[in-house]
């Protein structure tokens, strides 16, 4: 009884040292940095170091680092972005996500997603074809 109690505590006890080790490579509570690239209208590049949660959507980095408010944070169509502005309503015009090979992305603002490390482009779009 007492070889397989023994047993049982060094058991429990290295699964603790495993377990340990595993959460130590994690982030402790640390934000995940990246850069957002703003390209307004006439071509010029704005940059921006944000902090956020990892896998944290694009709304909520745009907000949590003050470059919309909490009004645009509600809005369908974030059209604010640090004073540059895309009326998509009245101009026909967007911020268009693209990825770091300047490919558009797909989805809204709450869909797209950025990690550690990663850049984001936001592009004054024109819609095609919006006062059809």
């Amino acid at each position: 009884m007492k070889k397989l109690l023994s047993i049982t505590l060094i058991l429990v006890l290295c699964l603790g040292i495993v377990f340990s080790v595993a959460c130590s490579g994690a982030n402790n509570g640390e934000k995940a940095k990246g850069t957002i690239k703003l390209i307004d209208k006439d071509g010029t590049e704005y940059t921006y170091e944000v902090s956020f949660d990892d896998g944290a959507s694009l709304r909520n980095i745009l907000f949590e680092n003050e470059l919309i408010s909490e009004e645009q944070f509600g809005s369908y169509f974030v059209e604010d972005i640090d004073g540059h502005i895309a009326d998509v309503e009245n101009d026909g015009c967007t911020w268009a996500p693209l990825d770091a090979k300047g490919n558009m992305m797909t989805g809204t603002f709450d869909d797209i997603t950025m990690h550690d490390g990663e850049t984001l482009t936001l592009q004054y779009y024109v819609v095609p074809n919006f006062d059809d």
